[in-house]
C-alpha cells in the first residue's frame, strides 16, 4: 500500500445505485470534497471483479467522509468461498478510533454496507448476528474474518499484512457481528459508478466525528474489505487540533484582559 501524493478531487458522479441508505450523500456535497486517498498498488487482484483500488477520507463540516473504490458490485458475486458458499457480498467499513485491528487497543466501529442477506453463519458455527441495517453506525463493534483462508498464504508479503502471520487464515475485518447501534447518529452509505478511480465502483460513507467519539489529534485506522477478504484496503488519518477563529481568539483576549482589570481594581479599593 502506498499514499498517493496529492489529494483525489471529485467533481462527476455515475449513477447511484439502488439500495443506498441512511443518510443522504448527495452529488453536491461529494463534488467540493478533496480525498486523501491510500492506493492498493500491489496485484494481488487487478483486473479481477474482488479487486480494491483505494481507501481514503475527506473531512468537512463536522463529518468523515470515506471513498472505497472497488470492481465488487453492491449485490456481491457468484463464487465459492472455502465454505462452499456461492455468493459473496461487500464489507462493511472498519473504524478504528485510537487503535488498530492488527495490533488491538482504540474504539472500534462499523458502518454497514449492506443489511447482510447473505452472510455466511456456517463459517461460524451457529453463534448469532446483530441485524444491521445499511448505512447504520455500529458502536464496540466485533468483525468477522474473511472467509478464504488461503488468501495469505498464496500471498503471503502483499500489503494489508492481517497481523497474525502466516498461519493460513485471513484475519481481515469484513463484516461485523455484533455491535451496538448509535442511537441519533447521522450516518449513511452510497453506492455508485466510480468516478474517482480505476474501480468501477466509489463506495462512500459519511459520519459524524461526534459519533465516533473522536477528539483533536488522535490517530484513526479505516480498511475495508469485501466478505470473502480476498483483497483490503487500509488508510490511516489523524484528526488536527481544532483552531479557533480569529474572532473567537479577539473575544477570549478581550474577555481575559477585562477580568484582569477587574481584578487591578478591585484589590485597588
Amino acid at each position: 500500500m502506498m499514499l498517493r501524493t496529492g489529494l483525489c478531487l471529485i467533481v462527476g458522479f455515475g449513477l447511484i445505485c439502488a439500495g443506498a441508505s441512511g443518510l443522504s450523500i448527495s452529488s453536491n456535497e461529494l463534488a467540493g470534497l478533496r480525498f486523501d486517498i491510500t492506493e492498493d498498488v500491489s496485484d494481488d487482484q487487478a483486473g479481477n471483479n474482488f479487486a480494491v483500488y483505494g481507501l481514503g477520507h475527506a473531512i468537512s463540516d463536522g463529518f468523515l467522509y470515506v471513498v472505497v473504490q472497488t470492481d465488487l458490485p453492491q449485490a456481491g458475486l457468484a463464487n465459492h468461498d472455502s465454505y462452499g458458499y456461492n455468493l459473496l457480498s461487500p464489507g462493511d467499513l472498519y473504524v478504528n478510533v485510537g487503535g488498530t485491528f492488527q495490533n488491538g487497543g482504540g474504539s472500534s466501529y462499523g458502518i454497514a454496507t449492506t443489511t447482510h442477506g447473505n452472510i455466511v453463519p456456517q463459517a461460524y458455527g451457529n453463534q448469532s448476528w446483530t441485524q444491521v441495517q445499511a448505512g447504520n453506525l455500529y458502536s464496540n463493534a466485533t468483525f468477522a474474518d474473511g472467509t478464504f483462508e488461503n488468501y495469505q498464504d498464496a500471498r503471503p508479503n502483499f500489503d494489508v499484512d492481517d497481523g497474525d502471520g502466516d498461519n493460513l487464515l485471513n484475519s481481515y475485518p469484513t463484516l461485523i457481528r455484533f455491535g451496538t447501534e448509535v442511537g441519533g447518529d447521522v450516518s449513511g452509505v452510497d453506492y455508485s459508478t466510480s468516478a474517482s478511480g480505476p474501480g468501477e465502483f466509489d463506495i462512500f460513507y459519511k459520519v459524524r466525528l461526534a459519533s465516533l467519539g473522536i477528539v483533536d489529534g488522535v490517530n484513526v485506522q479505516l480498511f475495508w474489505a469485501m466478505e470473502c477478504g480476498n483483497d483490503g484496503a487500509e488508510h490511516f488519518l489523524q484528526t488536527k487540533p481544532v483552531i479557533p477563529e480569529p474572532t473567537t481568539v479577539a473575544l477570549l483576549t478581550a474577555g481575559i484582559s477585562a477580568m484582569a482589570v477587574r481584578g487591578r481594581n478591585n484589590k485597588s479599593v
